[in-house]
């Protein structure tokens, strides 16, 4: 899943005061678990259990589907027993154990399904940009487990306005410093609307946050409006800050001097087992498992220091108390025959001792007073004797566990945040009391708050499902009738006759329509030549002649208006009607033959030249 970064995209400004480029996180640094991947080869037959849990544990998120069942883990009795922690973690050794090496979804699949672990199960340190944090935030808290996370960031410059909505993906988030850091009152505006609902109606967010520092934030003034979204917020450190204690009344109220241990500089994670151990269940369960962020990122490979595989030393050295000799021993001496499997087959070196059956005397082991027929240095053969046996058993068990494959390169420690250096000051009286404290909520106070649904949002399924087949009906009718509107067209096209042009549909308006462009005219059908009524041409009246060809037909003696237009045919044509050419008058004086009312389509637009 995708890292929680509180590093926004950088602007980098040129010369004109343009932006030039952007300059965005590191790549994403891998922890060092990473380099420590489990043995492909076993020199054993893991067992069931060892399979289960490495496959669950690629899920630690789905542990709670199996059901409110949890195993008892059984310590073993020896090194030499089976341990089912040894054989998932090859380099478990408690008290003190760096789980930097450790997958942390091995250590979530392992808390949610074991009781009775080792305290070192208490805690996992993990850096906030871990690609496997958001998913252990999936891990849900039950009746039988919990699961906090308590971020320590105290003078983190990172830590801004503009990056504190990122805190949202903490769903588990218990416990808050953000001392000497630039946050203002904005900023705890934006972290109260990240407790919100999703669409499942689950959690996200902060929600069971309960302690927050803000120390010596000098931009935090009134913060109080924003605290109602923090319903189990009991311990709150103002002090450094612009605010009044009277405006937390009377939900806060200032502390007492035996709740003052609740504060800094007690750590953070004391104070969170502090709070839980008063009155009141506090969490979801009473098997508290915490994860503890105090860092940004891994620490970079050039970080690391470069470690070679060292050879265990395996040499014992005694000293005669009689005598300047010394005896060099190893424990494949002491058990020259190696064991198959660690508690089984063991083979124990005699003693280089005598017998003995007095009382004085404890057998198989050391004697509580020396023995009165032992020598010095055979009692002190016997001491060595036992101590390489004893070695031999524990070198077997670390290496009936461990691979045989060569250890990767470590990792140096993480880089934590820690509180700026703070001059030595008397607590004055404005600073306790804006050290703020309610009796702690129980866990069962989330329980009461529920999502504030619309009422629009809860109509029944019955409708939702009916108004779905009526919109999808609709939609199915829509593109039928245009698919029988684009068959038709086809048709109409190939056909061998013409189409009768169509009524175009009416066209909805588009949602978008650029205003530039031509709107398309419809084409209209071109009407018929039949459909239109014919005149005649003696109807038509004819155009007056210009001007000056007026003049030239008054000085030729001919009418300066043209004729009216007639459809009858000029005389003389062939095929004219015999009666026609009767009622012809004679030829003029120049040959012409001129009918009364006819045209003289001869002389039209010919020029007569004088005598």
């Amino acid at each position: 899943m995708q890292s929680i970064l509180l590093r926004a995209p950088i602007p980098q400004k040129s010369n004109d005061a343009s932006i030039a480029k952007f300059t965005h996180p590191p790549p994403y640094v891998p922890g060092s678990y990473a380099f420590h991947p489990p043995p492909a080869t076993l020199p054993y037959l893991p067992s069931l259990a060892w399979f289960c849990l490495t496959k669950l544990a690629l899920y630690p998120n789905q542990v709670n589907a199996i059901g409110a069942v949890r195993l008892n883990y059984h310590p073993p009795v020896s090194d030499e027993s089976y341990d089912i922690l040894r054989a998932l973690i090859p380099s478990f050794s408690p008290p003190e154990f760096d789980w930097a090496n450790v997958d942390p979804r091995l250590w979530a699949t392992l808390v949610q399904i074991y009781d009775n672990l080792p305290p070192a199960f208490q805690c996992y340190s993990i850096p906030l940009a871990d690609e496997h944090l958001r998913l252990l935030q999936s891990v849900q808290s039950t009746s039988q487990f919990s699961l906090i996370t308590i971020l320590e960031l105290p003078g983190c410059r990172e830590l801004l306005d503009t990056t504190i909505f990122n805190l949202k993906h903490l769903h588990s988030l218990c416990a808050l410093d953000a001392s000497s850091t630039s946050l203002s009152t904005y900023a705890l505006k934006v972290l109260s609307e990240t407790v919100s609902w999703s669409d499942d109606q689950t959690r996200k967010g902060p929600w069971g946050l309960r302690i927050l520092r803000l120390r010596n934030c000098q931009n935090i003034d009134n913060i109080s409006p924003y605290l109602a979204s923090f319903q189990l917020l009991s311990i709150l450190d103002l002090r450094g800050t612009k605010c009044r204690s009277e405006n937390f009344l009377p939900t806060f109220h200032p502390a007492q001097p035996t709740e003052h241990s609740l504060y800094h500089p007690t750590p953070l994670r004391l104070s969170v087992a502090l709070l839980s151990s008063l009155d009141g269940l506090l969490f979801s369960s009473e098997n508290v498992f915490i994860l503890h962020i105090n860092t940004l990122h891994h620490p970079a490979p050039a970080e690391r220091p470069t470690t070679k595989a060292t050879r265990i030393e395996d040499v014992c050295v005694t000293l005669s108390a009689g005598s300047s000799e010394f005896f060099v021993g190893s424990s494949k001496e002491a058990a020259p025959q190696p064991r198959k499997r660690p508690g089984r087959f063991a083979q124990e070196r005699k003693p280089a001792v005598e017998a003995c059956n007095c009382a004085e005397c404890v057998p198989g082991g050391l004697s509580l007073r020396r023995p009165h027929h032992m020598r010095d240095y055979a009692l002190h053969n016997h001491i060595a004797d036992q101590e390489l046996s004893a070695h031999a058993a524990k070198q077997d068990a670390v290496s009936f566990y461990h691979s045989r494959h060569a250890p990767a390169r470590a990792r140096g420690p993480p880089r934590g945040y820690t509180y700026p250096d703070e001059a030595p000051m008397s607590p004055s009286t404005k600073d306790a009391l804006l050290m703020l404290y309610r009796p702690p909520p129980p866990w069962a106070a989330l329980e009461v708050v529920t999502p504030d649904v619309p009422l629009a949002k809860l109509s029944s399924l019955a409708g939702v499902v009916t108004a779905l087949s009526n919109r999808k009906r609709a939609e199915m009718a829509e593109y039928s009738e245009q698919q029988l509107n684009e068959k038709r067209r086809r048709i109409q096209k190939t056909g061998g006759e013409a189409a009768q042009p169509e009524t175009p549909a009416p066209e909805t308006a588009p949602l978008a329509r650029n205003p530039f462009r031509r709107k398309v005219s419809q084409t209209k059908p071109a009407p018929s030549l039949a459909s239109r009524a014919m005149d005649t041409i003696s109807s038509i009246t004819p155009p007056p002649l210009p001007v000056g060809a007026q003049l030239t037909q008054r000085a030729l003696g001919q009418p300066t208006t043209l004729p009216s237009l007639s459809n009858q045919k000029r005389s003389g044509v062939r095929g004219a009607d015999p009666g026609i050419r009767d009622r012809e008058p004679a030829a003029t004086a120049k040959g012409k033959q001129i009918s009364s009312g006819a045209f003289d389509w001869d002389g039209w637009g010919k020029k007569q030249v004088g005598n």
